[in-house]
């Protein structure tokens, strides 16, 4: 095989690793996948704060309940002693029905703060539910995002394996002037190779000179666009 027919071999092998590359670097499945991410840790961030207030407001509800519940075992307490009999003397009785005054007071004040708490705790609860409901669905979601995700890359890369194992032979069967020059050109450019229809490079697109084109025509060696620098090929017939 001579080196034009081998070059353009090549390049069309490097033409197709490069989509695959540039496939791979722009995938969608990433892109979806990471902005779903990003939406589950904002979530999650969402719901720690809401099941931690959730938490706090519980507390404080828990602490209204205790207390009225201590105050409900006062009232008891003190009723019992007021009608129990074992107390006659009406100072101490009137003592004991203002302190009851006092206690039902507190529990009445209590029992308004508890119902007041109740209602912040169910809003709480309605949040944590809905948050817990939303970040349920975007999990599900980036997990499935995710597998697309590495499917598609999973492709791209036995794409990538297979035209690398055909890669390997026909750059082995460049001369090496040629393997070296090939090499240079795809520094600069992907597309290294290329060919002259009349005196138009198909490369850059720019006119050649009449006889710098004749020249490269008639030429049985690798030349080159003297404006873009690739390699000229013969066109294939």
């Amino acid at each position: 095989m001579d080196d034009y027919k081998t070059l353009a071999e090549l390049q069309e092998i490097d033409s197709h690793i490069d989509a695959l590359d540039y496939r791979e670097a722009n995938l969608a499945e990433r892109a979806a996948y990471l902005a779903l991410k990003d939406e589950v840790a904002k979530i999650e961030a969402l719901y720690a704060n809401v099941a931690k207030k959730l938490r706090d407001e519980s507390a404080i509800l828990k602490k209204h309940e205790d207390v009225l519940e201590g105050l409900n075992a006062k009232i008891a307490k003190e009723e019992k002693r007021l009608y129990s009999g074992t107390v006659t003397i009406p100072k101490e009785l009137a003592s004991i029905q203002q302190e009851l005054a006092h206690l039902k007071e507190q529990a009445d004040n209590t029992e308004l703060e508890l119902l007041e708490q109740s209602e912040v705790v169910d809003g709480c609860k309605s949040d944590d539910k809905a948050i817990s409901e939303r970040l349920q669905k975007r999990t599900v979601e980036r997990d499935a995002a995710q597998k697309r995700m590495e499917d598609e890359l999973a492709q791209i890369a036995g794409e990538r394996d297979g035209w690398k194992a055909k890669r390997e032979p026909v750059y082995a069967a460049l001369s090496e002037d040629a393997s070296r020059l090939y090499d240079k050109v795809r520094l600069k450019h992907q597309v290294a190779v290329t060919v002259l229809e009349g005196e138009i490079c198909q490369g850059c697109r720019v006119d050649l000179p009449s006889t710098e084109a004749d020249h490269i025509h008639e030429s049985m060696t690798l030349e080159r666009c003297s404006n873009c620098g690739r390699i000229f090929v013969k066109p294939t017939e």
